[in-house]
């Protein structure tokens, strides 16, 4: 498939994250770059939560979103030089299948994140909607994966940047722009900012049924970025509410971890600074 991928698109940017980090903003945000015109949706999801084989990997790549209509055509129909970008969840990811989309990509891999508390206790919400369940297995909050992945980038010398969606939060255009000379793009203002677009269908009925029957009627993974109109500021936190959640679902221990990766990760040199310092709100000691 990389053959074939490499025919059409010029660019190809691949977006990988753990859950409820604010991914979908970054790739709304590069979906308004001339230069990407088609994505491709979680691509390994029916690999991770219906056993599907490499055949539904195929499909997905073969049958791209076009960005403009939101209509789903066959890559026969791609112009020639076009743009794309695949965006994935880390932990649908096998080492051998991160290996496969890193070699699709033609940029550096983006991984975005944020704060694990405030991921992990937003995929609670999202879980107890879809199936009342007030936990959820820990790889599945995609911290270990993101941090693996990053780590091997890191040995054999795999090109990436970081993006900490906070930092986006705190300066849309600076880290906009910083991101775009990271992966490559030509400069372009006001990417950050774009029209709702609630009825759009990022994953296909079937494939989102796999994890919840809840999600061919209403997807609420997308639901409030879809209908968002650019990259907002994060509302104020209540930390004692978080914390009080995590440890009611049995993962504090697991986040206590997260957080300790996620710092070493403020660090990397491959995260995109933000020009505006990011002030942090933490729980009073």
């Amino acid at each position: 498939m990389r053959t074939e991928l490499a025919g059409v698109y010029d660019t190809r940017v691949a977006l990988i994250s753990p859950p409820r980090t604010g991914s979908t903003a970054v790739a709304r945000l590069l979906w308004q770059h001339p230069a990407i015109t088609h994505h491709c949706h979680e691509p390994f999801e029916a690999c991770y939560w219906g056993s599907h084989g490499p055949d539904s990997v195929t499909s997905c790549l073969a049958n791209p979103m076009e960005i403009a209509t939101g209509g789903r055509v066959t890559l026969a129909d791609v112009p020639h030089g076009s743009g794309l970008l695949i965006k994935e969840m880390s932990f649908q990811l096998s080492a051998e299948q991160f290996d496969t989309l890193a070699g699709l990509a033609s940029a550096p891999l983006v991984f975005v994140m944020c704060d694990p508390r405030l991921s992990a206790t937003s995929r609670l919400r999202i879980v107890c909607e879809l199936s009342g369940s007030d936990t959820f297995p820990p790889f599945e909050s995609g911290w270990p994966s993101l941090y693996e992945q990053i780590e091997s980038c890191r040995r054999r010398g795999i090109p990436y940047a970081l993006v900490d969606s906070d930092d986006l939060r705190a300066d849309p255009p600076g880290v906009t722009a910083a991101l775009t000379a990271a992966i490559g793009l030509p400069p372009m203002p006001g990417l950050e900012a774009w029209a709702p677009r609630p009825g759009l269908q990022l994953c296909s009925p079937e494939v989102g049924a796999l994890m919840s029957e809840v999600r061919r009627r209403d997807d609420p993974f997308y639901r409030k970025v879809l209908g968002s109109t650019g990259i907002q500021p994060r509302e104020q936190v209540d930390w004692d509410r978080e914390d009080a959640m995590l440890a009611a679902a049995g993962l504090a221990g697991d986040v206590a971890t997260w957080l300790s990766h996620y710092e070493q990760l403020r660090s990397d040199p491959a995260l995109v600074a933000a020009t505006v310092p990011l002030v942090r709100v933490e729980q009073a000691s």
